[in-house]
Order: C-alpha cells, then structure tokens, then sequence
C-alpha cells in the first residue's frame, strides 16, 4: 500500500510540475498576453504594365556619390550582414497616428533576412493588426507579401514582438512597411543596396 501511495504522490507531482512550466511559458513568450507575429515573405509578381510607384523611394545609394567616412560606415554594415552577424536598421524607428513600429535587428540567415522588433499601439482604443500588414520592398522594387496567416489586437500602450525573414538578395536593400489604413503606410529602410 505504500507504494501505490508513493506512485500516486509521483504522479500528481509530475502533474503539477507541467502545470507550472505550461503556465512559466504562457507568460514567458508567445501566450495570448504576449502574441508574436511570425510570419514568412514571398517575392510577389508585379505587373510589368504597372507604372512605377514613384512615391515609394527605392532602398539603394549611390556609393561614390557619399563622404569617404560614410562609404566606410556603409561597407562596414553591409560585410557585418554577409558575415551573419546582426546590424541596426537604417530607419530603427517609425511611428504613424496609431501605431509605433521599433526594429530592433536585421540579420541574414541562410537566403533570407530575418527582421525582429516590436509594434506599440500609440492610440487610446484598441488596434488590430490584420494578417498582411506587413510587406516589404527590396531595392529593384519587387514587393513580398506574406505567405501566411497571423494577426493580432493590442490595447492601448500594448506591444507585441515580430520576426519577420523575408527571401531577399544579399546584394540587395530592403524597406519594411506597414499598412494599417486609413493611416498612410509606415516605411522603414532596413538595408541599403550600395550601387558602385
């Protein structure tokens, strides 16, 4: 009999130590308090009938055009990417009526770049991030758009992660935007296309 009695404090313990590390990890990361957007980019075809969006500035600089000392900067940055190591975004921040968006790194994993950050809502009523709002733009002007589903409402001065990787170029600069309408459109340049 006391052994069954050992088997069954074992087994509620067991149970309560899973109980604890299910509710340890809700509030950790990733639970309904903390949504995360993750969403994965595809190139999206364009219409080559389509005129050119010339409100949008395309992510590239001219190198010799700059200061030596800015050269050097933009080097540094873009061999930084190509070796894997994490860079700062060109425009870190980027704030419209309602929401703030804040990158807090680029980095290259693989074939694609991987964008992580927050999103705030700035406005005082609740704010719905739809899935798809987010797009970027890569410095050829080829637009990507999500391959999947994800979405969320924050509250009032609530934030919420993203990791973002989008299958760009590595010779390429990229633009982060955000849609949320009526707002106008949120851009961030995150990398910059350095044209020789």
């Amino acid at each position: 009999m006391g052994e069954n009695q050992n088997t069954t404090l074992m087994w509620l313990g067991g149970v309560v130590i899973a109980l604890l590390l299910i509710v340890i990890s809700t509030r950790a990361g990733g639970g309904l308090n903390n949504p995360v957007l993750i969403q994965k980019f595809a190139p999206r075809p364009t219409d080559p009938n389509a005129p050119p969006d010339s409100s949008f500035q395309l992510p590239q600089v001219n190198l010799p055009s700059l200061p030596p000392a800015i050269q050097q900067q933009v080097t540094s940055l873009r061999d930084r990417l190509l070796g894997g190591q994490a860079v700062p975004a060109l425009t870190p921040v980027a704030t419209g009526p309602r929401a703030r968006v804040q990158v807090g790194q680029v980095k290259r994993s693989g074939d694609h770049l991987q964008i992580n950050g927050t999103v705030t809502n700035i406005s005082s009523a609740a704010l719905t991030i739809p899935p798809g709002a987010f797009s970027f733009r890569d410095s050829r002007g080829i637009s990507y758009a999500t391959t999947t589903s994800g979405g969320t409402t924050l509250q009032p001065n609530q934030s919420t992660s993203f990791d973002l990787g989008v299958p760009v170029s590595s010779d390429r600069g990229l633009t982060l935007v955000l849609m949320l309408p009526p707002d106008p459109p949120l851009e961030q340049i995150l990398v910059i296309e350095a044209v020789p």
